[in-house]
């Protein structure tokens, strides 16, 4: 367990970093860029988005996963991805001209030329970062992701001084995957195995299909509205509901990211262990939501100071988006558990049926709701929350044998915690009006009221958060003491 809460502190140290970072990029950009040269971006984005879970094929989560690993495994996994990634690359490069007119943005095909650059990169990448993360030495992980961040943040702003519009996020991208791929191969020296080994890759390539195809379709819930109005819309309405999106998706993933980066490593290490995988699974998502569910509340009902202090009032528009999309992400936390756990206990084709289902569902609830406007859009990712949660209640009973009644009590005092800040952020709402305030004042406020009330709350209905935040602040602090 020592092992793991120290992973999590420097996960968290890192992941903070990164968000902190891209904090400072995104108030940038959204100031230099215009809606629709954001909105142009965010369309590629989501294409190669697709391209870049493919590209991996399972072998990061094939090296994690494995009890031992050893030369000839380290190299099968080079060789699906060489193939993978390099094939991609050469796809996206081909066609780059076709993917931009579907879209009517003949621009996009240099901006897709770019991004397929950094899949001949990511083999190098991937691979050294799987072996990080399986002996959990996230601390190398934490320096190459905020190096790679600064670097990328740097590029960015020094190619749009020189009008390079959005074509400078995507050299930015280029920049930071190449940074990215050196300090990979630096940290991971001890084990000099590069060649690739194109027999017996079966085994990967079976993990592979069903946790890169899920993780598409669960990453393609953050996107596929980009291309449903990229495609139906304009690409200024893409750049108003990706900040929305954006805004929710920075915030959640703060805390989620780093919990995240430990997850599949400590799921599996409790299967070899032959540990009760239901009871984890449950004392997990309750920690997990008595942390995320209130920032999560507070950030939806304060989105509209927020947007403006991050990205200015000409993305007013964004707020409704934002705060539909905090109510969305909360429900999806309930269900944040089950992918690493259904990998741990050899259950990738269930867990991607699952994610079809719900992506089958949104794509089509987004292009019946476009008509009524992006608000009515954001509020079809509530509905495919609720039918995520009852899915993934029903699998991880018949896997693990977990409870539904025992997970849904475990979330009672969460709820109430969650509740109980949105009161203290309804009482400043009334003290000091968010609608009206200064975006500055009211972030200073939520700041610094918000935390020691969910701390006293917390330690008022007695969750299991309380005691681990202690001891993670405990163990932060002896570092520093060093």
């Amino acid at each position: 367990m020592s092992n793991v809460r120290s992973s999590i502190l420097f996960s968290f140290a890192g992941k903070y970093g990164s968000k902190l970072i891209n904090l400072v990029s995104t108030i940038f950009i959204a100031r230099l860029l215009t809606p629709t040269e954001i909105g142009t971006f965010a369309i590629a984005s989501s294409v190669v988005m697709i391209l870049a879970e493919i590209r991996l094929l399972g072998a990061a989560a094939y090296l994690v996963r494995e009890e031992s690993i050893d030369e000839l495994k380290i190299r099968r996994a080079y060789g699906i991805t060489y193939l993978m990634c390099w094939g991609l690359a050469s796809i996206l490069i081909v066609g780059s001209g076709f993917i931009a007119d579907f879209f009517n943005q003949r621009e996009l095909q240099g901006v897709f030329l770019i991004l397929a650059a950094s899949f001949f990169l990511a083999p190098f990448i991937s691979i050294p970062n799987a072996i990080l993360v399986r002996n959990y030495r996230f601390k190398q992980v934490t320096i190459i992701d905020l190096v790679a961040l600064i670097i990328q943040l740097v590029a960015t702003l020094w190619l749009i001084s020189f009008e390079f519009g959005f074509y400078a996020l995507a050299w930015g991208q280029l920049v930071a995957m190449l940074t990215r791929m050196i300090f990979s191969l630096y940290f991971t020296r001890q084990i000099r195995v590069y060649a690739p080994c194109f027999r017996g890759m079966g085994e990967i390539a079976r993990l592979g299909v069903y946790t890169s195809a899920a993780n598409i379709v669960r990453r393609i819930h953050y996107t596929i509205s980009d291309i449903v109005i990229g495609k139906m819309g304009t690409a200024a309405e893409v750049g108003v509901f990706s900040r929305g999106m954006g805004f929710v998706d920075f915030i959640s993933k703060s805390v989620l990211d780093g919990v995240g980066s430990v997850a599949q490593p400590y799921m599996s290490d409790l299967k070899r262990r032959g540990n009760d995988l239901g009871q984890a699974y449950i004392k997990a998502t309750a920690l997990l939501c008595s942390l995320v569910w209130p920032v999560l509340v507070v950030a939806g009902f304060a989105a509209l100071p927020a947007i403006r202090l991050l990205f200015g009032n000409q993305w007013d528009n964004a707020a409704p988006i934002a705060s539909a999309l905090s109510f969305w992400m909360c429900i999806k936390v309930i269900s944040f558990f089950s992918p690493p756990l259904l990998i741990a206990v050899g259950r990738e084709a269930v867990m991607f049926k699952r994610d079809v289902l719900l992506f089958v569902l949104l794509a089509g609830s987004l292009i019946l709701s476009y008509p009524m406007g992006l608000t009515t859009m954001a509020l079809t990712f509530i509905l495919n929350g609720l039918v995520e949660v009852c899915i993934t209640l029903l699998l991880v009973r018949v896997t693990v044998q977990v409870s539904i009644k025992a997970c849904l009590i475990s979330l009672f005092k969460p709820m109430l915690l969650s509740l109980g800040c949105l009161g203290a952020s309804t009482i400043l709402d009334y003290l000091y009006p968010f609608s009206s305030g200064s975006p500055l004042v009211i972030f200073l406020l939520l700041t610094f009221v918000m935390p020691p009330i969910w701390l006293l709350l917390s330690r008022w209905l007695k969750l299991q958060i309380y005691t681990e935040a202690t001891k993670i602040l405990l163990a932060a602090m002896k570092r520093i003491a060093r």
